[in-house]
């Protein structure tokens, strides 16, 4: 689902819904996740060691400009869906470069990141001041690792507003657990993927019912045009900026197409943790879903510039 709207920062924008974060301070220290997304996912020893290798990309060949650790994680069959480089590593390095060229002092400070299977999705922040979370650029990656290398890549980026309704920044973490963020097992992560998957088709098929269904009435919004809670979500739905959903070919997980309640196709999807990810069917909007109890109580997202 998208919901188009023009606005004054942007032009047309893609809306979707739900996440979390937290910002390293240092220019040179390496990108950190967030501990309430991915470090509660993932049992799998494969997935972890997936997970370390992306983010090596962010720690040193981005924050400590090592290209030499990019040569070495990106296999030489890299696909790279960006037309705009190269594939392989030198179009990753190009990537960097462009990056740091157009934002002079960046640093990479990791959010989110989920590992699922043979893909990891990073939600990061591009800036050369990141303690200020209202500068530079949002981006998600998603990459799939086979036999410890790098082997596809799609990247969405957003520039990040001033302001946000909500007046969470699109990184912050807002929900806290009052004992700590639990555990899930890898079942309950699959549990939550498909409620998650499921309500999001649902809401991008015209069902606004499925708001009070499938939805914390808290709702920590950090889309910038939404505020906080149900209610605004709904408002927004009334007023009738829902675009047509891209019907495409891509899958509800890794491989095979979505069954069930409506038209809606997305791309890629994961879950790792409390966290569920959700791509576009043309990879230009990744949504994230903080899962807690049976409810949607925070969400995050980036829309690609233009989108």
């Amino acid at each position: 689902m998208r919901y188009r709207m023009t606005l004054p920062w942007t032009g047309l924008v893609a809306v979707a819904c739900f996440v979390t974060a937290c910002s390293s301070t240092s220019g040179t220290a390496p990108a950190t996740p967030s501990t309430t997304s991915a470090a509660a996912g993932s049992s799998s020893a494969v997935e972890e060691r997936n997970k370390a290798l992306v983010l090596r990309l962010y720690s040193e060949a981005f924050n400590k400009n090592k290209t030499d650790v990019v040569k070495e994680l990106v296999g030489t069959d890299y696909v790279q869906h960006d037309k705009s480089v190269p594939g392989g590593a030198d179009g990753q390095v190009k990537q960097f470069k462009d990056l740091k060229v157009k934002i002079p002092g960046a640093v990479a400070t990791v959010k989110h990141v989920a590992t699922d299977r043979d893909l990891v999705a990073v939600h990061w922040h591009a800036s050369a001041t990141p303690t200020d979370e209202a500068t530079g650029e949002a981006k998600i990656d998603l990459y799939r690792v086979r036999n410890g290398k790098l082997v596809e890549h799609w990247g969405i980026t957003q520039t990040v507003p001033a302001k946000t309704a909500s007046g969470n920044s699109l990184f912050s973490d807002v929900h806290r657990y009052p004992k700590g963020a639990p555990t899930l097992s890898e079942e309950q992560e699959e549990k939550n993927r498909k409620f998650a998957v499921t309500a999001y088709r649902s809401l991008s098929d015209g069902d606004a019912t499925v708001i009070d269904r499938s939805w914390d009435p808290r709702y920590y919004q950090h889309n910038p045009m939404v505020a906080n809670g149900t209610g605004p979500l709904k408002q927004f739905l009334r007023q009738g900026t829902q675009g047509d959903p891209s019907p495409g070919s891509a899958s509800d997980g890794s491989t095979t197409p979505p069954t069930g309640g409506g038209g809606t196709r997305f791309g890629n999807t994961l879950a790792d943790g409390d966290l569920v990810w959700v791509f576009s069917s043309d990879y230009v909007v990744a949504d994230i879903f903080r899962v807690v109890d049976g409810k949607i109580i925070e969400h995050w997202d980036v829309a690609a510039d233009g989108q």
